[in-house]
């Protein structure tokens, strides 16, 4: 009976082995991923806002005081919409504000988003503030410079927007070192149903990584999760 069932196993297992096998691994893979960001979505047990620019402001209004010296940093700005809370919501004339974006859209696809999308066709975002620094290009160009100008004891904000694993992964691994309790990181398409293997799989692969101790504090059911480093 015993070897029977094994025969009947490799089977059916040799049929499915028939099609690509990568469009079985991606699957499976991604099917992973979306049952494990939904379980870690489901069982924290934090605050959930209807929307993501509701959170932010709560955040920068009452979670972090306004006249609390911070340094923001942002993760793919698009146009700034997020950008533009923190710096109108902040009133600390030392906090430093530094947006990261190559202004010229996705440079490679991302699940059905396809290259170039959300481009801001160059332009920066319409928001003048002396306390930002605008960093233009890929991350991988311009935030390991960046992150020299970081002070670990110095209270920080990270909203990663960037979509794509790589990049997801890149902004955490150069933030590593400077992170501390107390600093916030804000994952913006944690939760997806059709890209789980991006920046959710970027966290997976960071927290094993660096083994980081952190709490879930808040989220938004379209996709978006606070932590705080502990």
């Amino acid at each position: 009976m015993k070897e029977f069932a094994k025969r009947i196993f490799y089977f059916v297992f040799r049929i499915l082995t028939f099609p690509k096998t990568s469009f079985f691994s991606s699957w499976l893979i991604s099917y992973g991923y979306l049952l494990k960001s939904e379980g870690l979505y489901n069982h924290s047990k934090v605050r959930a806002f209807k929307e993501r620019k509701e959170m932010h402001r709560y955040l920068v209004s009452q979670y972090i005081s306004p006249d609390e010296k911070i340094h923001f940093m942002e993760f793919g700005v698009f146009w700034g919409q997020t950008f533009r809370i923190w710096v109108e919501g902040n009133r600390n004339p030392a906090t430093r504000f530094a947006g990261f974006d190559t202004f010229t859209g996705l440079p490679e696809d991302w699940g059905s988003e396809k290259k170039g999308t959300f481009s801001a066709e160059g332009n920066l975002p319409d928001i003048h503030d002396p306390r930002i620094d605008w960093q233009v290009g890929l991350i991988q160009d311009t935030l390991p410079l960046y992150v020299k100008k970081i002070a670990k004891e110095e209270k920080k904000v990270i909203h990663i927007d960037v979509d794509l694993y790589n990049a997801s992964l890149i902004t955490l691994i150069y933030v590593q070192p400077y992170l501390r309790r107390g600093d916030l990181i804000i994952f913006d398409d944690f939760f997806t149903f059709t890209k789980t293997t991006h920046e959710f799989k970027a966290f997976c692969d960071f927290i094993d990584l660096f083994k980081i101790a952190y709490k879930p504090i808040f989220k938004c059911r379209h996709g978006h999760l606070v932590i705080e480093i502990e």
